[in-house]
C-alpha cells in the first residue's frame, strides 16, 4: 500500500518548470513539493509501475486528498467497488478515507502522476456534499473545438480542502499562444501531457515538454506558446 506522504514544514513552491528527473524503472519520482497560498502542503510526483503488480493509494478519513493522471497506460483501476480501464489523459480522484487500486496489465511499465492536496482549512461535509471520488476516462471527456485547437472541461467542483478545484485540457495548434499574458490569483500548475511549448512565467520563458509540469505563482502574468509543428495538448489545474 502507498499511503499519502508524510510533509514537514513546507517551503514555498517556486513559479517555475519542474522536469522529471533521473530515475530508475519502478520507482516513485517527485517533481515538487512545498507550500502554495491556499494549501498549505502539496506535491506533485511520478509512479512507475511494474507489469500485474497492484498499486494501492489510500489515505485516512481526516488525511489529505489525491489526484491522479495516467501518463502512460492502459492501467486497471479499482475505486468505489467499480473497475475501470484507463489510458493516457484519464484522471482519478479521491476524497481523504477512500482508497483506489491501479494495477498495470501491459508488458510495459506504465506510470502515473499523483498530485497530493492538504489545507489546513479543510472542510470534510463540503467535500462530501460536492460529490464521491471518481475516475474519468480520456475516450469519454468531451472535446470543444475552437479557433486556437480546443479544450476539454473536466470538472469544476468543491473539494474537502478547496472552495473550487478546476481543471481543463486544452489543446493548442502550432505556433499559436495559448492567450496573452494575464494573471490571476489562482495558483495554476500546467502539465503538458503531449507537445513542446514556451512557458512565460513573469518576466523570463522557459521551455516545457511532454511529461514536465510548471508551477505559476498567483499573480504571475504568464501564457504558454505551441512552437512544435504539430498540435500541443496540456492540463491546466487551477483552485481556490
Amino acid at each position: 500500500m502507498i499511503g499519502a506522504t508524510t510533509f514537514a514544514q513546507e517551503k514555498p513552491i517556486e513559479t517555475a518548470v519542474y522536469t522529471i528527473p533521473s530515475y530508475h524503472l519502478h520507482k516513485t519520482i517527485p517533481i515538487f513539493r512545498g507550500a502554495g497560498s491556499v494549501l498549505s502542503k502539496q506535491s506533485l510526483s511520478l509512479h512507475y509501475m511494474k507489469h500485474k503488480k497492484k498499486y494501492r493509494f489510500q489515505t485516512d478519513p481526516s488525511g489529505d486528498e489525491l489526484f491522479f493522471i495516467i501518463k502512460e497506460g492502459p492501467v486497471e483501476v479499482q475505486l468505489n467497488n467499480q473497475q475501470y480501464a484507463l489510458d493516457k489523459g484519464s484522471v482519478v480522484f479521491i476524497l481523504p478515507g477512500d482508497e483506489v487500486v491501479f494495477v498495470n496489465r501491459r508488458k510495459d511499465p506504465a506510470s502515473i502522476y499523483q498530485m497530493q492536496m492538504h489545507a489546513t482549512g479543510k472542510n470534510i461535509q463540503r467535500g462530501k456534499e460536492a460529490g464521491s471520488s471518481f475516475a474519468m476516462d480520456w475516450n469519454e471527456m468531451v472535446f470543444k473545438s475552437h479557433d486556437k485547437g480546443g479544450v476539454r472541461q473536466l470538472f469544476d467542483r468543491k473539494t474537502v480542502m478547496l472552495n473550487r478545484f478546476d481543471i481543463h485540457i486544452t489543446t493548442l495548434n502550432p505556433g499559436l499562444k495559448s492567450h496573452d499574458p494575464h494573471t490571476h490569483v489562482n495558483e495554476e500548475i500546467i502539465l503538458m501531457i503531449d507537445g513542446v511549448g514556451e512557458m512565460q512565467l513573469g518576466n523570463r520563458k522557459e521551455k516545457i515538454t511532454n511529461g514536465e509540469a510548471a508551477w505559476v505563482e498567483s499573480l504571475i502574468p504568464h501564457n504558454i506558446t505551441n512552437i512544435a509543428k504539430r498540435p500541443a495538448t496540456y492540463f491546466a489545474i487551477q483552485w481556490n
